[in-house]
């Protein structure tokens, strides 16, 4: 990567940095620029710095007052999927991440929201751009098809050559006229298997059956959308369940208990109460567990009644005006807040249910200038540009190569759900109405290349717009591509995009694509996997195969990834098995046969097994070493050097059975000798 990415972050001086960039928020002026990013998400921000080193003159319009979007607003625990296609400015991010910590690369997911804001802070005023905090776009002046200039709600305005919209919502592109999309489509929209309203099943986050949607009167309760369903397979306007990623603690010198809502009724509630009377052994809706530095947690949606929002709030959310948004945003703030503090102190639930709840809080040391709440609203999904090219499930699980491919994606189709909902269920003699929600699905997916064409609207709609985060897809792939990393990486090439039309004085759509490329290579993103199958790890002579890049690795049995301890696993988790028969196997890609040093890394925990045997297969045959893991953990163990053949084939099995413990899978380092 170049030198310029490569510049050490000194976490000091974020204050004056913070006055520096604020102060460029001034009434009833006119701004000119380069590029104007509307959006200070993790992708509009990266795009803004990587359009000012590509040496254009940039302006980063932010409706908020911070940013980074969720990466800094409560999603700290972000997900990766293949992080192997995590290249560029996005890798550079989360190295920036490690060095803070001390901790190797991915060994946590991502940093707490106030060490990722000083990053992003710091790595502007770096590359120079202005930032305009607290300016929502009024409206879109465009002349010949091809944006002029934005007016502000701070009394401004901003005139640009290239524009750039990378909100959550799309705003920038609606108000310039641009199609766009909301809902999901039906299967027979682009063939879709699982487009369209869902089948009621079971799945991680389900309802429990028997739980009636009306009150004794008949009416329905809160909580439930009371939108009538669609047919299976057909199209509606559901959006994913929207809500707060909660920083949270346990720890009692930096936790601020759960406050009661200034609206709070415990009415709003009784879909909770009733599940609990109903399951009083059912868990707690919310949770816990120590994903982040320092004893922190960001809360997901972890039970069928979660800090998620799917009454039909969300789906009004995409389209609601900017007066309506700020009520729907105070709305799930209260209805979140109601939720834990019901959870904590209702006579109604469970007592080990209060208790667990009262041990968590708000952390003290995060978004202090908001009453410690999350100033991003989690909106997985909003508005999707109905652009150049529609990305599908076809192009996630078949037709995953692209002639101008700007990045890569790799994470699942991952649909929270989008509605909580109500259907008749016989249960003989009688019919009953029950709740349910409705939508989730989790598909996995190659890892595929992002065209250029997804980030750009219809030449002949608007000429000077790219855009990295509402991009041009079907309801189904934007569920992959939706993740930080991707929006990261779709920045950067929209960045550098931006600059390369200003220079070449030429609409967007008509760059010289091969040039684009070669510059994001040159800058690290990874374009494409063939060639090179690790990727941005870019293995040389030291391979090293991590238990979950699932490209390299199989199992039998049953293998838990374990993220929360013990502190010496390789990167970000390791995987454990507690009894089952099986096998953890990994299988790299080796470009040269030859002797190969194998080593192994695990963690050592007391229950660990200390008799598991571990086979090597190499050109000679098969041979068993038996290591004791409750030993020698966190560092890598020679297992000896080995005739490796060159191609992709397995080479080391964990075997975890008849072991007198739990067996664990973590990492396998194959070392070229000659």
């Amino acid at each position: 990567m170049k030198q310029r990415y490569l510049r050490s972050t000194v976490l000091a001086g974020i204050m004056a940095c913070a006055m520096l960039l604020a102060g460029f928020r001034e009434p009833n002026r006119e701004w000119t620029c380069d590029v104007v990013v509307y959006g200070a998400t993790a992708g509009g921000t990266i795009a803004a710095i990587a359009a000012a080193w590509e040496g254009a003159e940039v302006i980063l319009v932010e409706p908020g007052r911070n940013v980074g979007g969720m990466v800094t607003g409560g999603l700290s625990h972000n997900d990766y999927g293949d992080r192997s296609v995590i290249g560029g400015m996005a890798l550079e991010f989360y190295r920036k991440v490690a060095e803070h910590y001390g901790k190797p690369l991915y060994y946590w997911r991502g940093p707490e929201p106030h060490v990722g804001e000083q990053i992003f802070m710091e790595w502007l005023q770096e590359a120079g751009v202005k930032v305009l905090f607290g300016n929502r776009v009024t409206g879109v002046l465009k002349i010949n098809g091809a944006i002029e200039r934005i007016t502000l709600s701070g009394g401004g305005a901003v005139s640009g050559g290239v524009f750039i919209d990378a909100t959550y919502e799309g705003d920038l592109l609606a108000r310039a006229g641009v199609s766009y999309t909301v809902g999901r489509e039906a299967v027979d929209a682009y063939g879709e298997s699982w487009a369209g309203r869902r089948a009621i099943l079971p799945d991680g986050h389900q309802m429990q059956p028997r739980i009636s949607p009306f009150d004794e009167t008949g009416k329905m309760l809160p909580l439930i959308n009371p939108e009538p369903m669609v047919g299976e397979g057909e199209a509606d306007n559901a959006v994913q369940g929207y809500g707060f990623r909660l920083i949270v603690t346990d720890d009692a010198e930096n936790m601020i208990p759960f406050p009661e809502p200034d609206q709070y009724d415990p009415g709003q509630f009784e879909l909770v109460k009733r599940y609990y009377e109903t399951y009083p052994d059912a868990g707690n809706m919310v949770h816990l567990w120590p994903t982040l530095p320092n004893g922190k947690t960001d809360m997901n949606s972890s039970g069928p009644i979660s800090t998620n929002v799917v009454d039909g709030l969300n789906w009004e959310f995409p389209d609601a005006d900017y007066e309506r948004r700020d009520e729907i945003w105070q709305l799930m703030k209260e209805y979140t807040l109601g939720l834990l503090y019901f959870l904590s102190h209702d006579p109604s639930v469970p007592e080990r249910i209060r208790l667990e709840t009262q041990q968590m809080g708000l952390c003290r040391d995060e978004f202090k200038d908001n009453d410690h709440w999350p100033h991003q609203l989690y909106i997985r999904s909003a508005r999707r540009m109905t652009g150049e090219y529609i990305l599908t499930q076809h192009d996630l699980e078949r037709d995953t190569v692209k002639y101008d491919a700007i990045g890569m994606g790799s994470y699942n189709m991952d649909v929270r759900h989008v509605q909580r909902t109500w259907i008749p269920v016989s249960r003989f003699p009688e019919l009953h109405y029950e709740v349910y929600n409705e939508g989730y699905i989790s598909i996995p997916v190659a890892p595929y290349e992002i065209p250029y064409r997804s980030l750009l609207p219809r030449y002949e709609e608007c000429s000077n717009l790219i855009v990295p985060v509402c991009i041009s897809a079907s309801h189904l792939a934007y569920a992959s591509v939706r993740m930080e990393p991707q929006y990261m990486i779709m920045g950067q090439a929209a960045g550098v995009a931006a600059a390369m039309a200003i220079k070449e004085r030429s609409p967007v759509h008509r760059i010289d694509i091969s040039l684009l490329q070669e510059k994001l290579a040159g800058q690290d993103q990874v374009l494409s996997l063939k060639g090179n199958p690790y990727g941005a790890f870019g293995y040389g002579d030291e391979i090293i195969i991590d238990n979950n890049m699932k490209r390299f690795t199989d199992k039998t049995g049953t293998w838990r990834g374990i993220e929360t301890e013990p502190g010496d696993r390789y990167q970000m988790n390791f995987s454990r098995n507690e009894g089952s028969a099986g096998s953890f196997i990994f299988r790299p890609w080796l470009e040269k046969e030859g002797l190969y040093e194998v080593s192994i890394w695990y963690p050592s925990g007391n229950a660990d097994a200390t008799a598991v045997p571990v086979l090597i297969s190499h050109r000679g045959g098969v041979e068993k070493r038996v290591i004791n893991q409750r030993e020698h953990g966190g560092e890598w163990i020679n297992l000896g050097t080995f005739n490796l053949q060159a191609g992709s084939r397995e080479v080391v099995r964990v075997v975890s059975e008849g072991a007198d413990g739990a067996v664990v899978a973590d990492a396998v380092r194959f070392q070229y000798i000659r």
